[in-house]
């Protein structure tokens, strides 16, 4: 049966993986906003190109520009966002591997006072014997 502090540090794990989860996935989707904002700015200039064909389609081109454009805007607010909501989630990574190395050290230290009794029991437990079999000879 493990004791309550094993279990502690087996939360905390779970924990710290969750948040590790939470970051990558805000990374991933930094990523493919990051993808998106590329996307549309080579889409432009691909429209670009096909707007100044005529004046008809350079007022259509106007309007499509405008609205690529404050998309685009909406996209990097987006990832600024999103990078400062992993700023976030990376300290809360920290916090929670700072908690896990906590309980993990004490549980440590606990096994090596529990080994160091141990020793100690079978050290005087060794001496008695010795001193037993040494009174016997003398």
């Amino acid at each position: 049966m493990s004791s309550a502090l094993e279990q502690l540090i087996r939360l905390h794990g779970w924990t710290l993986e969750e948040r590790r989860r939470k970051v990558r996935d805000l990374d991933n989707l930094a990523a493919r906003l990051r993808t998106d904002v590329t996307r549309l700015a080579e889409e432009l200039a691909r429209e670009t190109e096909a707007g100044t064909a005529s004046l008809e389609m350079r007022r259509a081109y106007d309007a499509y520009a405008a609205q690529v454009r404050a998309r685009r805007t909406k996209l990097i607010q987006s990832i600024a966002d999103i990078e400062a909501e992993i700023v976030k989630a990376q300290a809360d990574v920290a916090e929670a591997f700072q908690e896990l190395k906590k309980h993990e050290q004490t549980l440590s230290q606990r096994r090596a006072r529990a080994q160091a009794q141990r020793d100690r029991g079978e050290r005087m437990a060794n001496d008695e014997l010795g001193l037993a079999i040494f009174r016997r000879r003398g």
